[in-house]
């Protein structure tokens, strides 16, 4: 169980990561509208602490175990004959299907949220959702940097994936069922990203079960990875598109209708 104590521990970090934006915005109040002030500064540092803890954790994680391919959950034990093949392949292209199908899922919910909203016209101009996630602010506020939001989002995906669906999930086969070791680093996954609201918790959890099944489908981590990749891209070239203004890079602008107040939930980027 040292595993699931470690995974366990790093919540508090996010935590304090979380505490530390929301005492800004307290303090700031309402970011200033060109995108910069105090309060922006922390929230634009906030992915960036959440995406460098994750990965030094992945690392720490991926020491213990000696840098073992197969106690990281990384390979299958097995040589690759030809049936492990078609398998890992197989699953390797359910997974695009299902970081796809997962993307399009969350999207749906999230313009539902957003059209059961009702917001004021000010917020067309300033951003302010009301009871926004502090979360979703920090992920946002990258909107306007494609490449840094896209490079965020990959090395979060990377590490969560070593982290849960390898070292986790791995590590907990060897002391509970199967099914219950799916289930314990699925909800840990969905409360991982409590920060960005109460519908990410169930969402996750739900990403959680499918890529980790996938992971024990192939006995390799390459599936769930793939799936998680494949929904960060998908994510955060959303965001990148319609987080502002600036139409450069593909960016779409602010219309008032799309704008931020519709596209502060998009599928979460984590």
């Amino acid at each position: 169980m040292g595993r699931l104590l470690l995974v366990v521990a790093v919540l508090p970090v996010f935590a304090l990561l979380l505490a530390a934006v929301v005492a800004v915005r307290m303090r700031y109040g309402p970011a200033a509208p060109g995108g910069s002030g105090p309060r922006r500064a922390v929230e634009r540092t906030a992915p960036v602490l959440y995406a460098g803890t994750v990965a030094a954790v992945a690392l720490l994680a991926a020491a213990l175990t000696g840098l073992d391919p197969h106690e990281l959950g990384l390979w299958p034990e097995q040589p690759i004959a030809a049936d492990v093949a078609w398998t890992l392949g197989a699953t390797v292209l359910g997974a695009v299907v299902a970081g796809t199908a997962g993307y399009v899922g969350e999207l749906a919910l999230s313009q539902r949220a957003v059209n059961r909203a009702t917001l004021p016209a000010a917020v067309a101009v300033s951003g302010e959702v009301p009871g926004e996630a502090v979360g979703m602010r920090a992920a946002g506020a990258w909107a306007r940097s494609p490449r840094a939001l896209l490079a965020l989002g990959l090395v979060t995906a990377a590490a969560e994936e070593v982290l849960f669906r390898g070292y986790l999930l791995e590590g907990l086969r060897d002391a509970v069922p199967l099914w219950a070791a799916l289930v314990l680093q699925a909800v840990l996954f969905g409360v991982h990203h409590a920060s960005f609201g109460l519908r990410a918790v169930p969402a996750k959890t739900v990403h959680g079960l499918v890529w980790g099944g996938l992971a024990v489908a192939a006995g390799s981590l390459l599936p769930a990875l793939t799936a998680h990749l494949v929904f960060q891209l998908l994510a955060c070239r959303r965001m990148a598109r319609h987080g502002g203004p600036d139409t450069s890079e593909g960016g779409s602008g602010d219309d008032g209708a799309h704008g931020p107040a519709a596209v502060r939930r998009p599928p979460v980027a984590g």
